[in-house]
């Protein structure tokens, strides 16, 4: 099988381990899960869009800058409207409205027309006989890069420690002094950001559009049903999964990658419900 497919499915996995994370950190604190997550992802890329093409600003600035925007309005709609909704039945409902109006607002803006963002890193690189743009190397390389900050973070820091009581103990961490509003603000904020940081890495590879965060959030969604609702590194495994299953089911036979990696799913569920690393509530 040739070295792009593999290339391809670290890309893809990557795609899956940053949405899923973002979401795994959302539910874990707050207990919802944002079905808007998609749309923050292509508000991304779009941010990428306007900073690194429009205003000719360095790739990587305008990563950190489009991170930090969209991180920071997930932070202000968690605390003036999902806190005061508060019920997480009412949320998830403001979630799947928050769908239209993100979609709605970008195409008042920009236009239904793909867009196309210039490669931050031209160029290719030529391993044996296969030869890979330097754009997609970059990807993979960033990605894995912040995938591990991400692990250090949430292990290694007295934030990250508070962010896994919250999870685990909320009742005990509050004995502790760790404010649930501010956890909840932090998770909302961090798991929009890593939305973010997926869509703006991947913007310089794929088209653009209003419409792009569907699918990415439909497997992000896979992921962690594989990996086990709460588990970062569940979502590392399962986004690696279907990122290199799908790329190799789409190389041999096409179309059929999505269908697979459903049955993957509905088969892990028949047999161990909870995902690979969850934990039964029996």
């Amino acid at each position: 099988m040739p070295l792009a497919i593999w290339i391809d499915s670290l890309i893809l996995s990557s795609i899956y381990i940053l949405m899923a994370a973002g979401l795994v950190l959302v539910f874990s604190i707050m207990g919802i899960l944002n079905f808007a997550h998609g749309q923050f992802y292509m508000l991304g890329a779009y941010v990428l869009f306007c900073l690194f093409k429009l205003a000719g600003l360095n790739f990587f600035i305008s990563l950190v800058l489009a991170t930090a925007a969209v991180g920071f309005l997930g932070v202000l709609l968690e605390r003036f409207v999902i806190r005061p909704v508060g019920q997480p039945i009412q949320v998830i409902v403001i979630t799947i409205a928050l769908i239209s109006v993100f979609q709605g607002g970008t195409t008042l803006i920009f236009g239904a027309a793909p867009k196309s963002v210039p490669p931050a890193f031209p160029g290719t690189f030529t391993i044996g006989n296969t030869v890979v743009s330097n754009e997609r190397i970059a990807v993979v390389i960033i990605a894995m890069l912040l995938i591990a900050a991400l692990y250090t973070f949430i292990q290694k820091t007295k934030t990250g420690l508070a962010l896994r009581a919250s999870a685990q103990q909320p009742l005990v961490a509050g004995m502790f002094g760790i404010r649930a509003g501010r956890v909840s603000s932090l998770a909302m904020g961090m798991g929009c950001g890593l939305a973010a940081l997926a869509g703006g890495i991947m913007a310089p590879i794929f088209y653009i559009d209003p419409f792009m965060g569907e699918q990415p959030l439909v497997m992000a969604m896979l992921t962690i049903v594989i990996g086990g609702m709460g588990s970062l590194g569940g979502a590392v495994v399962g986004g690696l999964i279907l990122g290199i299953t799908g790329s190799i089911v789409a190389y041999y036979i096409g179309f059929w990658a999505q269908l697979l990696a459903l049955c993957l799913v509905v088969v892990l569920l028949l047999f161990r419900p909870q995902g690979l690393f969850g934990f039964s509530e029996k």
